[in-house]
């Protein structure tokens, strides 16, 4: 029953993305189309108003490697190394433990207002109410 349930499934998937994209016109290739547009291919060379061979060494080589990448001395740090922390946590913690106590909850206080230091109505006009639909 399971192989007959997935040959349908699979069936009506085909079915389904055929008729997606059956009205894609990007599916019809007109290769008349994609000839007839000119490409024309430009080299063309700027003039920056300077010669850049002011500003680089004499025997300067865009594609030469300067840097000797061998000689970077890299400090390996093994990810897992980070110390010992139990001396910072509580005896028998348990990071995965759900909390036992109405003391262990920690929550935020939805009624604390929080102060910006913004006055908003110099920004807004007169009488501005959020709460009603302006036309």
């Amino acid at each position: 029953m399971n192989k007959k349930s997935l040959k349908i499934s699979i069936l009506l998937g085909l079915i389904f993305a055929n008729g997606v994209f059956a009205a894609d016109p990007t599916t019809e290739k007109d290769e008349s189309i994609i000839q007839s547009i000119d490409y024309i291919d430009e080299d063309v060379d700027f003039e920056l108003g300077f010669d850049t061979s002011d500003y680089l060494p004499e025997d300067f080589n865009a594609n030469d490697i300067y840097v000797d990448l061998d000689a970077i001395a890299y400090i390996e740090e093994d990810a897992n190394d980070t110390g010992d922390l139990t001396k910072y946590l509580p005896v028998d913690f348990n990071a995965y433990a759900y909390p036992t106590h109405v003391e262990d909850f920690n929550y935020i206080d939805a009624n604390d207002e929080i102060s910006l230091n913004f006055n908003t109505k110099e920004h807004l006009p007169e009488g501005f109410n959020p709460y009603i639909k302006y036309n």
